[in-house]
C-alpha cells in the first residue's frame, strides 16, 4: 500500500515538471540562425536572456518573474525567448564580446533581422519586466533600432578588447588610447565598443566621448553607456582634491551642465553628489541634504544605502535626513525591497501612520508579483 502511495506521488511529481517545462516561454536552439528563421516565421522578436549558473539575480528571474503567468504570456505572444550560458556556452561567448556584457543577467531583444531593438540588465520585478518588454516592442513597431550594432555577430574587435573576455586581461587606458588615436571613426562598432567598455581614457578621449554622448546613446543604448559617463565625472570630482569644498562642487557642476540632457540631469547630479560627498569625503549628511532638495524617483539608490544606516558611527541625524530624503522619493509605484526598506525605517522612527502607508502599498504590490506579503501584514 506505501509503495503504489510512494509511486503515486512520484508520478505526480513527474507529470508536474513535465507541464511545468511545457509551459516555459523558452525554447532550444543549436544555433542563432534558427532562432531568428523561427522568430522571422512566427512574425516574433528574439529575447535572449544571458546568465551564468551561481548568478543571484538571474535565479531570482527564473523564480520570481518568468514564471507568472502574465509575464509568460506577453512573452510567448511576441518573442522567440532562449537563455544562454555567457560563461559555459561558446554562443554566449560570441555574444558577449559583441555586445560587451559585463553584468547578469543582461537581456537582449532582437528583431528578425538580428538587429538590437533594446538591452537592459539586472533583476527586474515582474512589472517593470513588462514594461521594459513593452517599450521593446512599441520600438520594434516604430523600426527604431540601435543602430551602431551590426547585424552580424562577428566583428573585427581589436585584440585587447578580445583578451578582457576570453584571458580575463583588463584594457589599458594608454593602449586604448592609442588604438582610438590610429582609428578613422570612434563611433563605428569595432572601435566604439572597446571605447565604451573602458570606464576613462584620457582627458582628449573622455572630452570626445562627452560631447558625443547623444550619439552614442543613440546607436548603443543608454544602459550600457550611462555608467561610463558616471565614471568619467567621478575620476574628474575626485581631482577636485582631498578637502570638501562645496563651492568648487558646485562649480563643478555648472562645468559639466551642457555634457547632459534635461531628463538626464535629474539624475546625474544626485549620482556626482554621492560620488562627492557619500564616497570621496564620506560626508553621509551632506549627501542625504543634496539629495532631499534635489530628489529624484531612483529608489535603488534607496535601497542600497539603507543597507549602511546601521552601526554606531551611524546616529539619529543621519538616519533622520536619509528618511526626509526617502519620503520624497517612495511612492505607491517603488519596488517591492524598497517598500519593505520604507516600512522598517518608519517603525523604526516611531512613525506608525507612515508605516502603515508605505505597508499598505507593500502589500498591494506583494499581490501585484505574487510575492508574500507577511512582512507588510505584519506591519499594520
Amino acid at each position: 500500500m506505501k509503495i503504489s502511495k510512494i509511486c503515486g506521488l512520484l508520478l505526480l511529481l513527474i507529470v508536474s515538471i513535465r507541464l511545468n517545462a511545457q509551459e516555459s516561454q523558452f525554447v532550444k536552439t543549436n544555433s542563432l540562425e534558427e532562432l531568428f528563421t523561427k522568430a522571422k516565421k512566427e512574425h516574433k522578436l528574439v529575447f535572449i536572456d544571458s546568465y551564468f549558473v551561481g548568478c543571484h539575480p538571474c535565479k531570482e528571474m527564473d523564480d520570481e518573474v518568468f514564471p507568472l503567468s502574465a509575464v509568460m504570456k506577453l512573452m510567448k505572444e511576441n518573442f522567440v525567448s532562449v537563455k544562454i550560458d555567457f560563461m559555459a556556452e561558446e554562443l554566449g561567448k560570441i555574444l558577449q564580446l559583441k555586445y560587451a556584457v559585463t553584468g547578469f543577467p543582461t537581456f537582449l531583444i532582437l528583431n528578425e533581422k538580428g538587429q538590437l531593438i533594446s538591452r537592459f540588465s539586472g533583476y527586474q520585478e515582474a512589472d517593470v519586466f513588462q514594461k521594459l518588454l513593452g517599450e521593446s516592442i512599441l520600438k520594434s513597431k516604430k523600426e527604431t533600432v540601435l543602430a551602431g550594432f551590426s547585424p552580424s555577430i562577428q566583428v573585427a574587435q581589436p585584440d585587447f578588447y578580445t583578451a578582457m573576455f576570453k584571458a580575463r586581461q583588463p584594457m589599458k587606458a594608454e593602449v586604448v588610447a592609442a588604438y582610438l588615436d590610429q582609428t578613422k571613426d570612434a563611433l563605428a562598432e569595432p572601435a566604439a565598443i572597446p571605447f565604451l567598455a573602458i570606464r576613462s581614457v584620457n582627458k582628449k578621449w573622455d572630452d570626445y566621448f562627452l560631447k558625443n554622448y547623444a550619439l552614442f546613446e543613440e546607436k548603443y543604448s543608454k544602459e550600457l553607456i550611462w555608467g561610463k559617463r558616471t565614471a568619467i565625472m567621478n575620476v574628474r570630482l575626485k581631482a577636485l582634491g582631498n578637502t570638501r569644498n562645496d563651492d568648487h562642487f558646485n562649480a563643478f557642476l555648472t562645468e559639466v551642465r551642457p555634457f547632459f540632457s534635461e531628463k538626464d540631469w535629474a539624475y546625474a547630479k544626485v549620482d556626482m553628489a554621492e560620488a562627492y560627498y557619500y564616497n570621496i569625503h564620506k560626508d553621509h549628511k551632506s549627501f542625504f541634504r543634496y539629495a532631499a532638495e534635489n530628489y529624484n524617483d531612483d529608489d535603488n539608490k534607496i535601497r542600497y544605502l539603507s543597507m549602511y544606516l546601521t552601526g554606531p558611527a551611524v546616529d539619529a541625524e543621519e538616519k533622520e535626513l536619509f528618511v526626509k530624503w526617502m519620503k520624497k522619493v517612495v511612492n505607491m509605484d517603488a519596488s517591492y525591497s524598497v517598500l519593505a526598506v520604507a516600512v522598517r525605517l518608519m517603525l523604526e522612527q516611531n512613525d506608525k501612520e507612515a508605516a502603515k502607508k508605505y505597508a499598505e502599498w507593500g502589500l498591494i504590490k506583494a499581490r501585484l508579483l505574487k510575492k508574500d506579503g507577511t512582512y507588510f501584514q505584519h506591519a499594520l
